[in-house]
């Protein structure tokens, strides 16, 4: 790669997510309405409070197109107020379609005037006290990142999280469990205040433990589940790092080291893919098996929902793998209402034949094994002791991947979260599943995507 090269692309993505004056100025312009309005309801309620413009709008980080405010309302440390009382007073006095969630702290969210705003109460930061809150610390994050990232590489960040978003792994929710966009202003600053020095580094993260305190001793064992550390600056007891997951930085690291012997925007911005006959002809002849279940979208807060898909999905792959079905990808997307859940294998059905566990030989159990077993036309191998305990190999019905996991929702092996509508549930599969979701370009991208299993910018 050649500086040409990379400052070329530099300029290219620049230009897309840099925002423009009239951008800043209207965003500006929203954020002191919204100010003037929640102040003018909090002296009219008389509570004592300080109001914060937080996120990357506040430290000229964000990115054009995304029209966000966070606003927190930080309480004295000592207030009789609690955030629950805040946000109901909030929505009381301040008409708007507000949805009320909660990830480590309970927030409201609404739309603006076309702006995403978020309300989070909180209360003082004292680094000699305890948390209140898990919002306490935001104060401090936004002081750290203004001190500190180096004068002029805003665009640094912006290019890292840009870089992120077109290879999916920006975002610190459940959905993504990947990077926050604080953890990626830090690591702008960890690295000189350069996004390629990011790039040129990515093979080393989760092999170093990221610090910003000079001597501050820390004990790994206490990260040892943790895929990267990256010790936050003003709470020498958290891992601003701690959503991300393996894949998700395999991901980056992957693209990253791609990206360096190989520079396109296409890491940045995916292709638009259009669908076509050819495409899904080549869906429906692929040697890959592929079902989905179909379900509707509850009215619950995403953070919520995403959890218990994940549990859903985990708890399909556990049952299926124990089927002797072994799942290669299952994820999920939720668009038009409905969750769609896919699983791609290798086989149609569970295998003609399935192993029985038995006794160790020394346990009384082992008599009634052999005994219930004698006659038992379907053994085609055994009973025979196998690493230490007897074991036989039995005849069974194939059954089909639909199958398998109706079975499992009706025996309750599989996790029915509370939230998921399951009696609604279908499963589809193969030509079906696309005549089903062949309208809807969303579903059907994803589950080409899926099949086709390579990153966009290979």
């Amino acid at each position: 790669m050649t500086n040409d090269q990379y400052e070329q692309i530099n300029l290219e993505v620049l230009k897309r997510i840099r925002p423009k004056k009239e951008e800043r100025k209207e965003l500006e312009r929203k954020y002191q309405d919204l100010e003037n309005r929640i102040e003018e309801i909090l002296n009219k309620n008389k509570i004592p409070s300080k109001i914060m413009l937080s996120g990357s709008f506040s430290r000229d980080t964000w990115l054009s197109g995304n029209r966000d405010i966070d606003l927190f309302i930080i309480l004295p440390y000592e207030s009789e107020f609690q955030p629950e009382e805040i946000l109901a007073t909030i929505k009381k006095d301040f008409k708007l379609n507000w949805i009320k969630k909660h990830a480590k702290h309970p927030y409201l969210f609404a739309i603006y005037e076309g702006i995403e705003i978020e309300i989070i109460p909180c209360y003082e930061f004292h680094p000699d006290r305890p948390l209140k809150s898990a919002g306490d610390r935001t104060q401090k994050h936004k002081e750290f990142i203004i001190q500190n990232l180096p004068t002029g590489t805003n665009d640094e960040v912006r290019l890292l999280k840009q870089f992120m978003r077109g290879i999916d792994v920006y975002g610190a929710e459940i959905k993504i469990h990947g990077f926050s966009g604080y953890l990626t202003e830090l690591l702008i600053i960890h690295y000189n205040g350069k996004f390629i020095e990011v790039l040129k580094n990515a093979s080393k993260l989760g092999t170093e433990i990221i610090i910003f305190k000079e001597n501050l001793e820390v004990d790994p064992e206490r990260y040892k589940d943790d895929t990267l550390i990256v010790i936050d600056p003003v709470d020498d007891n958290r891992n601003v790092a701690s959503a991300l997951n393996e894949y998700t930085l395999a991901k980056f690291i992957a693209a990253a080291n791609a990206f360096l012997k190989k520079p396109t925007i296409d890491f940045f911005f995916a292709k638009p893919i259009m669908m076509s006959k050819s495409k899904i002809m080549e869906m429906e002849n692929s040697p890959i098996v592929f079902s989905a279940t179909l379900q509707p979208e509850p009215d619950i807060a995403d953070d919520i929902l995403w959890g218990q898909l994940r549990r859903f999905e985990k708890s399909v792959e556990r049952y299926l793998t124990e089927e002797r079905v072994k799942p290669i990808i299952i994820d999920s997307i939720i668009t038009n209402n409905e969750i769609m859940t896919i699983l791609i294998t290798l086989e149609e059905t569970t295998p003609p034949y399935k192993w029985k566990i038995g006794p160790l030989p020394h346990m009384n159990a082992q008599e009634e094994f052999l005994i219930v077993h004698k006659k038992n036309p379907n053994i085609i191998l055994g009973p025979l002791i196998i690493d230490g305990r007897w074991k036989l190999l039995e005849k069974q019905k194939k059954i089909t991947i639909p199958e398998v996991i109706r079975n499992g929702l009706e025996k309750n092996v599989i996790v029915k979260p509370s939230h998921l509508k399951l009696k609604q549930l279908k499963v589809l599969t193969g030509k079906e599943l696309i005549k089903k979701i062949a309208d809807d370009n969303e579903k059907i991208i994803f589950l080409y995507n899926a099949l086709k299993g390579k990153p966009h910018y290979l």
